[in-house]
């Protein structure tokens, strides 16, 4: 229904600083237009700078937050990203939209590199899945939703199986993600959902998918056991039991400090 902005950036008089702000205010216009989502408000803090080990000013990366309030029309038809039950099939909503490792969580925490372009946003996509997941679930069909957003789509899995305590075997053959395994698992993109959906409802929600998304989704595997098994071509490439996954999830702040 409409948005409110925070916009974090260092020194607007530094070239680059003004490049980034407007760059990003930009874009955050014309995401607004296409979703013909109002900004209600907002507010703004700048010079957000230190100093590095040799005294020179280094600012922080630039930081656009969005807050977005939307209406539900039904509380009794809402779900989380927890897988549920076992023998729930899994299924990628926007599984051709091709990732980047630009800027991406794995770049980040992997190679300690900041570096590469973000993705593009595709607003026809975006509005295309998004509508689609919301149907389903207004429909009864999707049991559990999950974006992938940091960490791509190998971490929204694990999220989900962490958030249930349960655990999940797919495939991601039928993934749009290039020659690299690593791109496939952890690179970034938006319009792209983790959802799962009772058994009995499979065919009547792929009959659905298909109609208002094309070739645009893919199964991806069923919710049970104990372990997340995930494989490509039949290549086991992540294989780790629930306690572990929970475990690194739970802790991670703590092990940090």
């Amino acid at each position: 229904m409409a948005v409110t902005d925070n916009l974090n950036f260092g020194s607007p008089r530094k070239p680059i600083g003004y490049w980034q702000l407007a760059s990003a205010c930009a874009g955050l216009s014309d995401a607004c237009t296409a979703f013909n989502t109002p900004v209600t408000g907002g507010n703004v803090s700048l010079y957000n700078e230190t100093l590095d080990s040799t005294g020179k000013p280094t600012p922080i990366y630039p930081t656009p937050v969005v807050g977005m309030v939307g209406l539900v029309e039904d509380v009794a038809k809402i779900v989380g990203q927890a897988f549920q039950s076992e023998g729930d099939v899994i299924y990628l909503l926007g599984s051709q939209q091709v990732p980047t490792l630009g800027a991406s969580e794995y770049l980040a925490t992997i190679h300690g590199t900041i570096a590469g372009k973000p993705p593009r946003v595709d607003y026809d996509a975006e509005l295309t899945v998004q509508a689609a997941c919301r149907t389903g679930i207004r429909s009864g069909w999707i049991r559990s939703a999950h974006d992938c957003a940091e960490g791509g789509l190998a971490v929204a899995i694990a999220e989900s199986c962490i958030a249930g305590n349960i655990g999940a075997s797919v495939d991601v053959a039928n993934v749009a993600g290039g020659d690299r395994v690593d791109a496939l698992l952890f690179g970034e993109t938006g319009a792209r959902i983790v959802v799962s959906v009772a058994r009995s409802n499979v065919a009547t929600w792929e009959a659905f998918l298909t109609e208002n998304l094309g070739e645009n989704w893919c199964e991806l595997g069923t919710v049970h056991g104990s372990r997340l098994m995930i494989e490509n071509h039949d290549t086991v490439t992540i294989e780790a039991d629930l306690a572990t996954i929970a475990d690194c999830f739970n802790l991670a702040i703590e092990r940090r400090l």
